[in-house]
């Protein structure tokens, strides 16, 4: 099979701050490693960088291509406009794999996601979204509350500071969020308890929902810290995860809740679905991926899905082969 892969190298911040690079950075290492798998098994691979002129290469390549690997997660080297590659490859009919248009757009907006998820039945932290200053005027969840960005990924604009216990800290957080990310500032309950997350991979009807994977943060680290902040995700170390080992009845209701989401928000492919797990067994989802990272879990990478896959005695190069087949599937190939 001939494979395109697509990426992109975040080299200039268009909204944010500087730093908010470190996560643009692991492709660098990841594509290579990629690349080796599917050659591994047996596909001509090759790789482009989404470039300005992204829409007239792959015009000119169409023909030889059997389907897109679309690892972009940007556009054009900045860090904004993931959305227009699932858009070229949709105008020129070209088969890829993971999150169409209409789902990528959607899904970055967290409150979206989580007002749409409701009305499935799956349950999510009370929230409120601020627009501008004057919204916090008529600020009512108790706290402490967790300030993040409506439409970024990769914990970009969560940091340890994020979690707030009053309301002057509250404002000083979303003043700074909306300044630096210029779009809405959602304000969340904080759940205190476990974090945890469960991989999809498939479309309808045949879906592997992967065994829950936690994040051991550590007895020893306040229990207001005990999320993955940006700090805590980029900022050098490895992230502690392991299989949640978790009552029958919730790891089945994560399950169903993981489905659910994943078909309603018309998820493609492969998704990953956080969540905060409470000490009584109580479920919140913090947030839909798609395209969620993927990368093995060695040359000092540390990638969930590839993790969770291995509960399942999958391998890395088994994962990237099951994700392209089943893109390939759902084009009827």
């Amino acid at each position: 099979m001939k494979i395109l892969i697509l990426y992109n190298i975040a080299t200039e911040v268009r909204k944010g701050k500087i730093g908010d690079l470190l996560c643009e950075k692991e492709i660098e290492t990841i594509l290579p490693l990629v690349v080796k798998s599917l050659v591994s098994r047996g596909h001509e691979v090759c790789s482009l960088m989404t470039d300005f002129d992204l829409w007239e290469k792959l015009r000119k390549c169409k023909h030889d291509i059997d389907i897109v690997l679309n690892l972009a997660e940007g556009f054009g080297g900045g860090n904004t406009n993931e959305a227009t590659v699932p858009a070229i490859l949709e105008a020129l009919g070209i088969p890829f794999t993971g999150a169409s248009t209409r789902n990528m757009l959607f899904t970055m907006d967290k409150e979206k996601t989580k007002l749409v998820l409701s009305n499935y039945g799956v349950p999510s932290s009370p929230h409120v979204l601020i627009r501008d200053m004057s919204d916090l005027n008529a600020f009512s969840l108790p706290f402490p509350v967790i300030v993040k960005p409506v439409r970024e990924e990769a914990s970009i604009g969560i940091t340890y500071n994020s979690v707030v216990s009053d309301i002057e800290a509250l404002h000083r957080q979303v003043r700074e969020s909306l300044s630096l990310y210029h779009q809405p500032a959602l304000v969340e309950q904080f759940i205190v308890g476990k974090e945890i997350s469960v991989g999809v991979v498939g479309n309808w009807p045949d879906m592997h929902i992967f065994p829950p994977l936690e994040f051991n943060f550590g007895d020893s680290v306040s229990k207001l810290k005990r999320f993955r902040s940006y700090e805590y995700k980029w900022g050098g170390g490895k992230e502690d995860m392991v299989r949640a080992f978790l009552p029958s009845a919730v790891a089945r209701k994560l399950e169903e809740y993981s489905k659910t989401a994943h078909l309603a928000v018309d998820c493609r492919d492969y998704s990953r679905m956080d969540y905060r797990v409470t000490e009584q067994g109580d479920i919140y989802l913090l947030e839909v991926n798609y395209n969620p990272g993927i990368g093995p879990n060695t040359h000092g990478l540390n990638n969930t899905l590839t993790m969770m896959a291995s509960f399942n005695n999958l391998s890395f190069e088994d994962l990237i082969e099951l994700i392209v087949s089943t893109a390939i599937k759902r084009y009827g190939n």
